[in-house]
């Protein structure tokens, strides 16, 4: 015990010659509270000079004065009832169906809409940091945070303002390309007015107007699925049918009932003119010739044929595969084959109008084939083609579509049963 007592002595004297200078690494946090308790009265004065000092700058910040009046261009669909829409300059895309929602705490950008985006501009997505959460508490998590400058300009072209804003990516059905919020709007120094369907901001030179875009008619507003409203199925109050040829008085082509009348009557005159376009029967598809263009499957060369094993099927849909399968022998698009190695089923599904349409179960055969990397395009793109076009056809495929036919060496593999055989 002598001993340790004598270390204990020596570390002691130790400590106190020490220079005052000196870092104590053994009781650093001593150290430092004893240094914060001498430092802490100036520097909480001096940090409540500084508040101070902000707090009177931000009051003595000139906010202009914007105003709206009846003598601002207002635009002519102006109902005070719908949103304000508007259209800018995001990164090198002018980006159209921008809706300023002053309601939002964020900066939204859909996916179909940054999909639009270059490739270079696309490559600076960052990762999400936090989620967005709606007015029912649900959380959702954005595919990413993208920063781009927005541009607005004048209505006269006079004057523009740029700034660098964040946008959140969602994925999420929307007639919308993206959403300004507040903090964009705080940026801008923009004041938005729906009653009026304009938005003013500031510029170095003064006061900017943006008048705001008809987005659709009402009656578009809202998209949903079939299957969501089975009672409107049923619906056909909007559409009539006419004959175009008197040949065929049952076979009717549809056409909107609420078209205007001069409009309707020059439809109906084209659409009769040109008759000789649609396949009344089932021989009018003559196909395209093979040198020009046919289908290949791309089979993996060590796979083995799959013959599947008939199904039985009902009397109503067998008697309709036959009436089916007869019409298309008769027109030479389908023959009977003998002793094939690839057979496959067909698949019968009902029409909403009550008929049956014949598909055939090519399951084992598209495993067999390898995937193509080729992505279909997004329905979403495909609609929003179509602004700026006053009509649209809606002709169903079977109508008027030519026959691609089948390589010579891959026919034998699209081949199916049937009560009276095999075909293909």
């Amino acid at each position: 015990m002598a001993h340790l007592a004598k270390e204990a002595k020596a570390h002691n004297n130790n400590q106190a010659n020490k220079p005052s200078g000196s870092v104590n690494t053994r009781f650093p946090q001593l150290e430092w509270n004893q240094k914060n308790n001498e430092d802490a009265k100036p520097k909480n004065e001096k940090h409540m000079i500084q508040h101070t000092c902000a707090n009177v700058a931000l009051s003595t910040i000139k906010v202009p004065n914007i105003t709206f009046s009846s003598d601002d261009p207002i635009p002519e669909h102006c109902t005070g009832e719908e949103p304000l829409i508007i259209k800018a300059i995001v990164g090198t895309t002018q980006i159209h169906r921008i809706y300023v929602d002053g309601g939002s705490s964020a900066e939204i950008m859909y996916e179909h809409c940054f999909e639009q985006l270059t490739t270079e501009e696309k490559a600076i997505m960052l990762p999400p940091t936090a989620p967005l959460v709606g007015f029912s508490g649900q959380v959702s998590w954005p595919l990413g945070t993208i920063s781009l400058p927005v541009t607005l300009y004048d209505y006269r072209g006079r004057m523009s303002k740029t700034i660098i804003t964040d946008f959140m990516i969602i994925r999420a059905p929307s007639p919308y390309n993206i959403i300004l919020g507040r903090p964009g709007m705080r940026q801008l120094g923009a004041v938005a007015s729906p009653l009026h369907s304009i938005m003013k901001f500031t510029t170095k030179h003064g006061i900017a107007i943006i008048i705001g875009e008809r987005l659709q008619q009402p009656t578009c507003n809202q998209i949903s699925r079939k299957r969501d409203h089975p009672d409107s199925s049923n619906d056909t109050q909007d559409v009539e049918k006419i004959v175009i040829n008197e040949s065929y008085p049952e076979q009717k082509v549809s056409i909107a009932a609420n078209l205007p009348r001069t409009l309707k009557q020059h439809l109906c005159e084209f659409l009769s003119s040109n008759k000789d376009v649609f396949a009344w029967t089932p021989s009018d598809m003559t196909g395209v010739p093979r040198e020009l263009a046919e289908h290949k499957l791309n089979v993996h060369p060590r796979t083995f044929p799959v013959w599947q094993k008939k199904r039985v099927l009902a009397k109503e849909r067998s008697n309709a595969i036959t009436t089916k399968v007869k019409k298309l022998v008769e027109a030479r698009i389908l023959r009977a084959i003998f002793f094939p190695k690839w057979v496959s089923n067909p698949v019968m599904v009902k029409n909403i109008d009550g008929t049956w349409r014949m598909c055939i179960d090519f399951t084992n055969l598209n495993k067999a084939c390898p995937k193509d990397s080729y992505l279909l395009p997004e329905i979403d793109q495909k609609i929003e083609s179509l602004e700026g076009y006053k009509l649209k056809c809606f002709l169903d495929a079977y109508k008027g579509y030519h026959q691609i036919r089948m390589a010579k060496e891959d026919e034998e593999k699209t081949s199916f049963h049937t009560e009276h055989g095999t075909f293909l």
